[in-house]
């Protein structure tokens, strides 16, 4: 019989639960469903019940009796782990899920022990990516600037992609880019930030931490996210607090604490017979003229308002409108130059009297300044996130590079490609502690078709794509010979299909739909293919020198990664830069050698039941390639009973080649001849 120790912290302290002697333990483990080939990977969770004694009623805090405050919270899922004969087994959380009662009098808890991994999609807790901090990676936006990261600056981690949002751009007529009256303005770009850099900032966020060696490789590192949330590109600069640094006047409806750099109002008593007004205003003084700024006020950390003003007229801006009291709260100030400027501010707060006829009485004055401070225009990245929840934008990364995402560390993951992580796994051999030879042998679950779609897009390319060939561009429609039903993989991006313009080196994209006006697309993934050459076309804006760019950095779907070509396209399409296909996509690349030993003849699936020792139960982990009598396995399912250390296993032969990378693509030259996009990526996964 194995000692199963479950601990829980509470107040920063592990305490441990106590069972009921008869209570059975065990866990599910789960990779990848051979059923189920998207599936997130969700390791373990299972629900067990526990006595109502004195010394759980400590650690739950007497949930059932809603009579006492400051309880235990069970809309929180809490820190725990599993020992096994006082070795450490798994790390996860516990959710008290219910207490019943018989006789009147507490009997028990049931609660639900989770995996790490099922936790991570709690410590997003429904933030958009736009709710994150990208401050690492701004920088003073100019026209000059925008240039340089569109003809050069390769290291850069925010880039600009030339797509175009609001017009038809062309080789010839009159948006012709190539002539220099239609060249490309940098106001209609919008920026690009390094997938890598955006893993960053969750992880910075959160603080947690991405175990991966592939969001080092540079078939990630050469992935970009768009920034778009717009129709048109407009300038939005870095939030700065206001420092709040002395005062004038002391009149008993506002104090400023200058150490926390926020004004309190406090309510007050209208005067008899008559009635209270109170205004707020602010004067920006710079030494900058006509730059453009805004004003954010926030009450109780809510935003309250948001007034725009130019320094060449110091505006005064109305920030609370004229009200019979003051808005009782705690009041803070942003200011978000859109350009360089050197500026101090007066907050000027009014109390105005007037008697019943309405003439004023008097008045008082409240004003806060603060020193002059030098600000710039750093581009607030998190102002064009695209609309994703963060969890959602973290699966679906997960699902487009085929990746094992699991946690075996307080708030560390270990994020891998999958082949990747079983060659990491070891092997071990339980021949001698399976129970018997009877086993079950079963045919896996396959499909009949295996879809792997992007979202659909609207741009006009896609849609014209579409219209010739019945298939999305990137998608890949695979058809298997094998009985079953359809299956589809679904990321929550869309994939812009360029144009390569006739005779020279230079692809464009388009947010513009059938009818050329722009739209917002959903989330889209670009690779980055380094500088190309044997381009021509002018791009700057009227108050800069208009560039004759003869190299640039190209975007779209391809890139060149470790040597070797790689596309962002499921199958084999033409791709818009080479106008040749490319096989190493992402089916290609990252799903084919598991979905070939799914379906590869030989393959099996097999129910063994098994006891193991305390060293193998605690060192066994999914990726693990288990022999038995001398063939190898992959572990599909492992349903632990942790108190007799017995394990119905579920497994899968395992034929593949662990090689994370099969058969790359050489670069190939690029071709200068235009030719139909009609290619259609249906080829067969055997």
């Amino acid at each position: 019989m194995v000692t199963v120790g479950l601990y829980i912290y509470t107040n920063g302290t592990a305490k441990r639960v106590e069972f009921f002697d008869d209570e059975k333990i065990s866990l599910n483990s789960s990779v990848q469903d051979a059923s189920d080939i998207s599936k997130v990977y969700t390791d373990y969770s299972s629900s067990f019940t526990v006595p109502a004694n004195d010394n759980n009623n400590r650690i739950f805090s007497h949930w059932y009796d809603n009579a006492i405050d400051g309880g235990f919270d069970a809309k929180k899922r809490v820190q725990a782990y599993i020992e096994l004969d006082t070795i450490p087994f798994r790390n996860g959380n516990i959710q008290l899920e219910k207490a019943t009662f018989k006789d009147g009098l507490p009997q028990d808890y049931t609660i639900t022990f989770f995996g790490s991994l099922v936790s991570l999609k709690d410590i997003f807790n429904g933030k958009l990516l736009s709710d994150l901090d990208y401050s690492d990676y701004s920088f003073t936006y100019s026209d000059a600037d925008v240039v340089s990261r569109v003809t050069g600056g390769v290291t850069n981690d925010v880039k600009f992609p030339l797509i175009s949002s609001n017009r038809l751009w062309a080789d010839t007529g009159t948006e012709d880019i190539t002539t220099i009256g239609a060249y490309i303005n940098t106001n209609e770009l919008f920026p690009a930030l390094r997938l890598s850099k955006v893993f960053e900032a969750i992880e910075n966020y959160y603080g947690i931490t991405f175990d991966s060696d592939f969001f080092n490789d540079e078939k990630f590192t050469n992935a970009f996210l768009w920034l778009k949330n717009a129709d048109v590109f407009t300038v939005k600069g870095e939030l700065s607090r206001l420092d709040l640094t002395s005062v004038s006047g002391t009149p008993n409806f506002a104090t400023a604490d200058l150490t926390n750099n926020n004004v309190v109002l406090i309510n007050q008593t209208p005067i008899s017979g008559g009635y209270n007004t109170y205004r707020v205003r602010s004067i920006i003084t710079s030494s900058v003229g006509n730059i453009d700024y805004y004003i954010n006020t926030y009450k109780n950390g809510n935003l309250y308002s948001r007034i725009s003003g130019n320094t060449t007229t110091s505006p005064t801006l109305v920030l609370i409108p004229a009200l019979t009291a003051v808005e009782e709260g705690i009041y803070t100030f942003d200011i978000e130059p859109l350009g360089t400027m050197n500026y101090s501010v007066e907050l000027e707060f009014f109390e105005m009297n007037f008697n019943s006829s309405g003439s004023s009485i008097s008045d008082s004055t409240y004003s806060v300044f603060t020193s002059t401070v030098a600000a710039s225009q750093g581009l607030d990245l998190s102002a064009y996130m695209p609309e994703i929840k963060v969890e959602d934008f973290f699966s679906g990364i997960l699902k487009m590079f085929n990746l094992t995402c699991l946690s075996y560390t307080d708030n560390v993951y270990k994020v891998q490609q999958l082949e990747s992580w079983y060659s990491d796994g070891d092997v071990k051999n339980i021949s001698e502690y399976v129970l018997s030879d009877d086993l079950t042998v079963g045919k896996l679950e396959t499909f009949n078709k295996v879809n792997f779609n992007y979202t659909k897009s609207q741009s006009f390319m896609n849609v014209n794509y579409f219209s010739n060939n019945a298939i999305e561009y990137g998608d890949l429609k695979a058809d298997l010979d094998s009985d079953g039903a359809d299956y589809t993989v679904q990321l929550p991006f869309e994939n812009l299909l360029f144009n390569k313009f006739t005779g020279q080196n230079l692809q464009v994209g388009y947010s513009l739909k059938t009818d050329y006006k722009p739209y917002i697309p959903k989330p889209v993934i670009l690779y980055d293919f380094g500088t190309l050459l044997d381009c021509d076309f002018y791009i700057g804006s009227l108050s800069t020198p208009r560039v004759n760019a003869l190299q640039y950095n190209g975007f779209g779907q391809d890139t060149i990664a470790n040597g070797f070509n790689y596309t962002l396209n499921f199958g084999a399409d033409i791709s818009s830069l080479y106008l040749i296909a490319i096989e190493s996509g992402l089916y290609y690349t990252h799903y084919r050698s598991y979905l070939q030993n799914i379906y590869n003849v030989k393959s099996r699936k097999y129910s063994v039941k098994a006891k193991l020792p305390i060293s193998l139960l605690t060192s066994i982990k999914l990726n693990t390639r288990l022999i038995i009598r001398d063939r190898i396995f992959i572990i599909n399912n492992m349903k632990i009973d942790l108190n007799e250390g017995l394990v119905d296993l579920e497994l899968i032969s395992d034929f593949r080649v662990t090689t994370p990378d099969p058969s790359p693509v050489p670069p190939i030259p690029t071709v200068a001849d235009y030719s139909a996009l009609d290619y259609t990526s249906d080829y067969n996964i055997t």
